[in-house]
């Protein structure tokens, strides 16, 4: 994560402003584009706010850390050190490298290999729910999540017994080597509520309009406005290191996948 902080009012930031379009949300592989700055914010001289009319940067959360990358025009040159999701908008916060911001055209460019192991451990995530529930013949109930090293998912109830994990490691990787398409879909509220009743986090669900779901073939869908792999096979395999218990009748399961 992150040293620096931002302190910019956020509601003035995006006042007036269209939302963005979250292009991360369905070409979750695109890690170019080409969009437009609609409103600057200079910060000293250093860094500046930056709000663009679409993304490719997915910002902090749902477990998921900032994307990392560069936003380029011929009037200037920057390096992104976090995306902020507010109320519909993303605001960039951008250390400056050359030039000025100025609204117009500017191509944004994600740290590649750094968003791509986000999305290894991210669908390793969804696939660790699916191979405790099943290697414990029992639902799970998640907690929280972090996608970043060291990866984690939070649950409900007691830790799993040292048999259980394992049991989970071999499910997940007999199923990595096999291999299973990762779907994206997008429903209804109403639609939501009915189909992911026995989803893990379910009870975590916002009150939202529209519910995007992550599906690994072969599991349940999860709702999940996070970035994910097109086939587990990518995941190359799952190792679960150890299970923490913690206070109020919950604990987190680590684990990590090859660098």
């Amino acid at each position: 994560m992150h040293a620096e902080r931002c302190a910019m009012n956020l509601d003035e930031l995006v006042a007036d402003l269209p939302k963005t379009e979250l292009v991360y949300l369905k070409e979750t592989e695109r890690a170019r584009l080409e969009s437009k700055i609609i409103r600057v914010v200079p910060e000293k001289k250093t860094h500046a706010y930056i709000v663009m009319d679409r993304t490719v940067f997915h910002p902090k959360g749902g477990g998921q850390p900032s994307d990392r990358g560069t936003l380029r025009s011929p009037d200037f040159s920057s390096t992104l050190k976090k995306a902020i999701y507010h109320k519909g908008r993303v605001v960039h916060w951008v250390k400056m490298v050359s030039g000025t911001v100025v609204e117009g055209s500017v191509t944004s460019e994600l740290d590649w290999q750094y968003r791509y192991g986000l999305m290894r451990r991210h669908t390793a995530a969804h696939l660790l729910d699916h191979c405790l529930a099943t290697a414990s013949s029992k639902p799970v109930q998640t907690t929280d999540s972090w996608v970043d090293e060291p990866s984690y998912v939070g649950y409900k109830g007691q830790a799993p017994s040292i048999e259980i994990l394992r049991q989970a490691e071999d499910i997940g990787n007999q199923m990595i080597s096999h291999g299973a398409e990762v779907q994206i879909a997008f429903l209804t509220a109403e639609e939501g509520r009915l189909l992911l009743q026995s989803a893990p986090n379910f009870g975590r669900l916002p009150d939202v309009d529209e519910i995007r779901t992550v599906t690994i073939q072969g599991c349940g869908a999860i709702p999940c406005g996070g970035t994910h792999l097109s086939n587990i096979k990518e995941i190359q395999q799952l190792k679960i290191d150890r299970a923490e218990q913690l206070p109020d009748d919950a604990h987190r399961v680590f684990y990590s996948v090859p660098t």
